[in-house]
């Protein structure tokens, strides 16, 4: 089973993936994570990568592209998270064969009002949300027992840039798998246990 889930800034593609890994046995491919691992490292590629992230812009298509074929060779079964972003990284996957891609459709106005309270573990592997999914210990991941922060990116004025450079750069992918026949719509709007709700419909009968 290989699936592609798509959407804007804080439509939840972290808490679906993590869901969908868990419940459906597959492996969760971020490429947002991939590439914070790679920033984190302090590589001459890391620091270049992380200066790009903290502004809300796109790492260029070959470099994410390189990342996530080397992930797909280690497994069958995957859902790719937030990839492809632009039509060339698209085309670039166009022989796996993934169906379905699944987009998370969701508001500017949403997505700042919902990020205000997402949380991250320091190891970067773990997403909660304050309201819809707190870990059991305040500030703590559950998983890894690390501290819990709140990305840079993850505020209003880089939540904007991030809608606007998607709006340009990635919108299309989705009008792009629109076309092919193989794209399924949620309104990521909902509760996220109605979300998933959808979303698990989808993959069972994919």
């Amino acid at each position: 089973m290989r699936i592609i889930l798509l959407g804007p800034p804080g439509s939840g593609k972290g808490t679906i993936a993590q869901r969908s890994e868990k419940e459906f046995h597959l492996k969760h491919i971020s490429a947002g994570e991939l590439l914070r691992e790679e920033a984190a490292k302090g590589t001459t590629i890391g620091k270049d990568i992380k200066d790009i992230l903290e502004k809300g812009n796109l790492v260029p298509d070959e470099l994410v592209t390189q990342i996530i074929k080397l992930e797909i060779r280690k497994s069958n079964d995957y859902l790719l998270d937030g990839f492809p972003r632009t039509i060339n990284q698209a085309q670039e996957i166009d022989y796996l064969k993934i169906d379905p891609v699944i987009y998370l459709d969701i508001g500017t106005k949403e997505v700042i009002r919902r990020l205000s309270g997402r949380r991250v573990c320091s190891a970067g592997e773990h997403n909660y949300h304050l309201k819809y999914l707190p870990p059991k210990k305040a500030g703590v991941c559950d998983a890894d027992g690390t501290r819990l922060i709140r990305r840079k990116d993850d505020y209003p004025k880089v939540i904007r840039e991030r809608f606007r450079v998607y709006n340009k750069q990635t919108k299309p992918v989705v009008e792009y798998y629109r076309k092919r026949g193989v794209l399924k719509i949620v309104n990521a709007a909902q509760s996220p246990p109605k979300v998933y709700g959808e979303v698990k419909k989808i993959i069972k009968n994919g």
